[in-house]
């Protein structure tokens, strides 16, 4: 989409893996999370093993994956929204009525400022609890 595109600085129509998670607690039938993330193909294709479906879950995820092909990451930004969900997350989450979901973007740099991952992440709004550390440098 033109969105991921811009998101990484590539042309639309440039060629992704797109991925996309199911997190399940093993108590709990819903999800409490969907995530569809986003690799620039061209980045990771000389791993092949990246490109291969069956070799998911990664052990050490998505960031040893780009260590594989000489990728570290240097820093991660995530932005917050909220809005009504779509019937079908509100369905694979067993929403109740009237319940928003929280949505993050998160986006991995890498130590040239690149942006090499990006996840859309949807969080229901009635299991979720954000929790942010902020540390100040003292005067």
């Amino acid at each position: 989409s033109k969105d991921i595109a811009d998101a990484f600085g590539v042309p639309q129509g440039t060629a992704l893996v797109e991925r996309t998670y199911r997190t399940r607690y093993a108590a709990e039938r819903a999800p409490f999370a969907l995530v569809t993330s986003y690799l620039v193909r061209d980045m990771v294709a000389e791993n092949p093993d990246l490109l291969d479906e069956t070799k998911e879950p990664w052990p050490g995820g998505t960031m040893n994956q780009l260590h594989t092909v000489g990728i570290e990451l240097a820093r991660i930004e995530e932005r917050f929204t909220t809005r009504p969900p779509t019937p079908e997350e509100a369905e694979e989450l067993e929403l109740p009525p009237g319940m928003p979901v929280l949505l993050a973007r998160k986006i991995s740099y890498d130590t040239n400022d690149r942006p090499v991952e990006i996840s859309d992440i949807t969080l229901p709004g009635d299991r979720t609890h954000v929790h942010v550390v902020t540390h100040l440098d003292r005067w």
